[in-house]
């Protein structure tokens, strides 16, 4: 497994740019579309933890890997991440949508 990847690292990584509020602000949240950012060849997410909390809405068939599970979807899903579970998910088909937001900080 990959080491824990942080947010700090997909902002500046995916963005180029770290939000000075990201750092200062406790439960700060923000939506990406998952377009923007699989393209047309969506290829599979790293099996890692994360240091924030992730929610996804995707819409398209894909294989899931969460902590000791593995399953299959067909059409939606709705995915809950949080620092303390390994996950990841691989597209099985070229069509993906739907969008993620990730949480910064405590969740109450």
């Amino acid at each position: 497994m990959e080491k824990t990847e942080t947010l700090e690292n997909f902002y500046r990584t995916k963005l180029g740019i770290l939000p000075s509020e990201i750092i200062e602000h406790l439960g700060q949240f923000n939506v990406f579309t998952l377009n923007d950012y699989v393209g047309s060849k969506p290829y599979p997410i790293p099996y890692s933890r994360k240091d924030y909390y992730k929610i996804s809405l995707i819409t398209g068939k894909n294989r899931v890997y969460y902590a000791d599970k593995t399953l299959e979807v067909a059409d939606n899903m709705l995915l809950f991440a949080n620092p303390q579970i390994p996950y990841n998910w691989e597209p099985l088909a070229v069509e993906q949508q739907g969008h993620f937001l990730y949480i910064y900080g405590r969740v109450f």
